[in-house]
């Protein structure tokens, strides 16, 4: 095995200082130190005990489309680490924004959330950070760190003592609803709403959507719909139309643009059981072009694919390929 662990017979050639690889993929060795790169895009000389290196381990590559996979693990890696030179220059709102696109591609990803808990944490919200810096260790325990986590817990207790009344109804229905407790979340949220015209109108938008999920996870559809309607009419916003596409009206689907790839499978789904097979494509090309591993999500992904290509009259080689390797 090498580096990667793919196999020797994937190795088209080999000399000092490069392996190349038979599905376009290059390793630079320089002493302690590797580099990645797919045609002309590669990583920086990172470490080997860099977390890239396992995300790379050929186990976890997509064997359909290494080479896709592979070139969007590099970029992802680029806006990592083009993050974490924001945030060590202090620019910490273009940090999150760019943490964000790598949680986009993978919400997992490990590191993003811890760097993100890092930018809140410097942004002076520290309740928040321990949200994020605990969901970064529980998708990779080498990033625990005992003394920052000692930290963000007195920060997050002081910052706690100083809120509002209002607001601590607010984060205790957020942790109720992170726990389960779906009932004790909507009784918080509807605490913080008792008197909405304190609230501005982003922040009034943003809870009646958190009461609403509530509503929704408590199968109470038809009062979510609802509130989800009083949340668009404070501030038009694309988590509201998505949801109120979903369980109401599909039509509402075509203004929700900034949602998960969960919820963009779940878009293309709708679109085309409404006949809307232009939108469902371009969807899943989207989801397609940032979600390469090989589950559930994926194989529904190709299967509808194919189902919408039939009904637009296109080309369906190449997808019915793929579907039957998997």
């Amino acid at each position: 095995m090498t580096l990667l662990d793919i196999p020797e017979s994937r190795i088209s050639s080999k000399e000092d200082g490069r392996i190349s690889y038979d599905f376009n993929l290059t390793v630079f060795i320089d002493e302690n130190q590797f580099k990645f790169a797919v045609d002309d895009i590669s990583t920086s000389w990172i470490a080997p005990d860099d977390n890239f290196i396992k995300r790379i381990n050929f186990s976890n590559l997509n064997p359909y489309s290494l080479q896709a996979h592979l070139l969007k693990e590099i970029e992802i890696k680029n806006t990592l680490d083009d993050a974490k030179d924001l945030l060590g220059n202090d620019k910490y709102g273009k940090a999150i924004s760019l943490l964000d696109d790598v949680l986009y591609y993978d919400p997992e990803y490990g590191e993003a959330l811890f760097y993100k808990s890092k930018a809140i944490f410097n942004q002076g919200h520290f309740v928040k950070s321990l949200r994020h810096y605990k969901r970064a260790v529980r998708c990779d325990g080498s990033l625990k760190d005992v003394e920052y986590h000692k930290l963000l817990l007195k920060k997050s207790s002081e910052e706690r003592d100083g809120f509002p009344k209002i607001k601590r109804n607010i984060y205790a229905g957020d942790e109720y609803f992170a726990k389960g407790d779906f009932k004790k979340a909507l009784e918080s949220y509807d605490r913080a709403l008792e008197n909405p015209t304190k609230f501005k109108t982003k922040i009034l938008s943003k809870l009646l959507n958190k009461k609403a999920t509530a509503l929704v996870k408590l199968e109470m559809t038809e009062k979510a719909v609802e509130v989800f309607g009083q949340s668009v009419s404070v501030k038009p916003n694309d988590y509201a139309y998505f949801y109120l596409g979903i369980y109401s009206d599909t039509q509402y689907l075509k203004k929700a643009l900034d949602i998960s790839k969960r919820q963009l499978l779940m878009k293309a789904s709708k679109m085309h059981e409404a006949g809307e097979n232009d939108i469902a494509l371009d969807c899943l090309d989207e989801f397609l072009a940032n979600h390469f591993k090989v589950d559930d999500d994926y194989r529904q992904a190709l299967d509808l694919k194919l189902d919408v290509l039939e009904k637009l009259g296109r080309d369906t080689s190449e997808i019915e390929s793929l579907v039957e390797k998997l």
